[in-house]
């Protein structure tokens, strides 16, 4: 393949964005993204909050602006230059038709990779300036403060006020015996840059997940599989009853008599019923009655080796079942923390109450001391890598409520497996840089896969067409969930009449479709990453691989081909009886 030939078609793709007002407009939106929402939107006050207003709300809009960029330029560029007779002096040339399509594709992604660069490297920018300007504004209003007062503040703070002993790991002291000050200067910069660690502790930082285990005791210590199989089969029979009780009183409304109505539950009926059954006894199990427990445990993860003063982060969010939103009551909790055959070695306060709907963090030390005299640490995983995370339902009650609450932790995702936003332990991963990098490189195989939506609708579409079917195509990506309720239940009707599913015609071909929809666009909308970032969540090089290996080498692999394919087959070179290619 001829470098030069595959340059002009990206050179002739830079003319064509260049030439739409399209394009120049969505320069003009993304420009008033960057500088524009910082302003216009509101905070709650605290810099962790506009921080991740500012990421969120920039990135979402710089992607969707870039998508919709990308989609209007690869399908107008290669749509148009068809219909222009624009590709003639390239199709005459001995070049594959495939090889056209790649180079469009490059030069779309070319454009964007600066664009994206660009526009993520001023929002970087202008987050690296806040988290810093709170320092730099923390000094000045510390200039005025007097230096007993600064150092009772970074007592306070837990900052260290006095010169540390690195073999003692003791304060220094004096001929006195007295302990010696810290440099006033050192102290006023460590106080002043409070607010901005905090920041970098829990936004401007990547922090991954330490697996959970299947490994659950609920109840009276039982496992989680045994505990819900036991009161699956305990209240099944009466479910069941009720299940056929409902479905004679709905045929006697149709106007069935006593002797016509059903004796028993057909397959679909009774399947649905244990299926029913499970998820509400799943439910349950997340729910800690008052003096109730539930035991989870987290496995050390390989190649990880802590640092013996480094810290996890503990992070746990309950509710109220009976309050269903969020309000002032607060609930007694307590977490117990350690080795499995020494879960309690870390604990919360006795009397500790919570707020409901709010994730909470905790501090859980990697290590413990086990000999203060010899300094000898002891690691809070056992022998095996593995950590005992219990939380007790220590609820009494407060004078505006007059019941003990039970307390929902959702540790469970919604298919029902280990993993829910109830109870998470994290590590430092890395970085917000290397983090931030690894988002945009997500951000970047979007467009990639947008870029060749566009470019497969224009193989075989005029512009106006294949402009309206990749706007039909985003549609139906946001449409995922009700995809999923029709094929569950297996049809697109949603009715149910004596005691068989109703069916349409359709259904044989919505259906399959359905699943194939969800098979392509529900793995690419599930690799987000601005959420991610905005939590401090870890963004991992594996989700980033992997996230390229669907997007690109599936999705976008398979629009290539087919959009080679079609543009193979397509007549290009067209010549008129006047001369002219139009």
């Amino acid at each position: 393949m001829s470098r030069s030939k595959l340059m002009a078609i990206v050179f002739l793709t830079w003319k064509a964005a260049l030439r739409y007002r399209f394009f120049w407009v969505m320069l003009v939106m993304l420009a008033f993204t960057i500088g524009g929402i910082p302003l216009l939107v509101k905070d709650d006050g605290s810099a962790e909050g506009m921080t991740q207003i500012l990421i969120t709300y920039t990135l979402s809009m710089i992607t969707a602006i870039l998508g919709a960029a990308t989609l209007w330029v690869s399908a107008g560029s290669l749509a148009t230059e068809i219909e222009n007779y624009q590709l003639q002096m390239v199709v005459t040339k001995p070049i594959p038709r495939w090889q056209i399509w790649l180079g469009k594709w490059l030069g779309v992604m070319s454009m964007n990779l600066i664009l994206l660069l660009f526009a993520g490297g001023v929002v970087y920018g202008m987050v690296e300036y806040r988290a810093k300007k709170l320092t730099r504004d923390a000094l000045e209003q510390l200039e005025d403060r007097d230096d007993q007062e600064i150092y009772g503040i970074a007592a306070s703070s837990q900052i260290m006020p006095y010169e540390i002993d690195p073999e003692t790991n003791r304060p220094k002291l004096d001929d006195n015996e007295q302990p010696i000050l810290r440099d006033i200067q050192e102290v006023r910069k460590d106080v002043a840059g409070i607010e901005e660690k905090r920041l970098r502790n829990t936004v401007l930082i990547a922090r991954a997940s330490i697996p959970i285990t299947d490994e659950i005791r609920v109840g009276n210590n039982e496992k989680l599989d045994g505990w819900i199989e036991s009161l699956k089969q305990q209240y099944l029979t009466v479910r069941l009853r009720q299940v056929l009780r409902m479905k004679n009183e709905a045929e006697q409304q149709r106007g069935k008599k006593a002797g016509e109505l059903s004796q028993e539950l057909d397959s679909y009926e009774i399947r649905q019923a244990e299926i029913k059954i499970e998820e509400e006894i799943r439910n349950y199990s997340q729910v800690i009655i008052p003096d109730g427990r539930v035991t989870l445990t987290f496995r050390k993860p390989r190649g990880w080796k802590p640092a013996d003063d480094e810290r996890m982060i503990l992070r746990v969010y309950f509710e109220d079942p009976k309050v269903s939103f969020k309000n002032d009551n607060r609930y007694g909790l307590q977490l117990l923390c350690g080795p499995t055959d020494q879960p309690n070695v870390v604990r919360t306060p006795d009397g500790l109450t919570l707020d409901a709907r709010t994730r909470h963090e905790f501090q859980i030390p990697t290590s413990l001391e086990s000999n203060r005299e010899e300094g000898d640490r002891q690691s809070i995983f056992d022998e095996n890598g593995l950590v005992s995370v219990e939380l007790m339902n220590r609820d009494q009650g407060e004078p505006d409520r007059n019941y003990r609450a039970q307390l929902k932790v959702p540790f469970l995702d919604n298919r029902g497996r280990p993993g829910g936003e109830g109870v998470e332990l994290m590590y430092h991963e890395g970085g917000f840089a290397k983090n931030y990098l690894r988002a945009l490189g997500i951000v970047f195989a979007w467009l990639g896969a947008l870029a060749a939506l566009g470019l497969f609708a224009a193989s075989f579409m005029s512009f106006a067409m294949s402009a309206f079917a990749c706007l039909g195509v985003l549609i139906i990506s946001f449409c995922v969930g009700l995809m999923q309720d029709v094929v569950e239940d297996g049809t697109v009707m949603q009715t149910y009449t004596e005691g068989q599913r109703d069916s349409s015609y359709v259904d044989s071909y919505a259906v399959p479709a359905f699943k194939v929809m969800i098979s392509m666009i529900k793995p690419v909308k599930d690799y987000s990453p601005i959420e991610k970032l905005t939590e401090g969540r870890s963004i991992t090089w594996g989700e980033l691989m992997r996230a390229y290996g669907y997007i690109w080498g599936i999705s976008g692999l398979t629009l290539g081909v087919l959009g080679s394919f079609i543009l193979s087959r397509r007549q290009l070179a067209i010549t008129s009886t006047n001369g002219g290619g139009s």
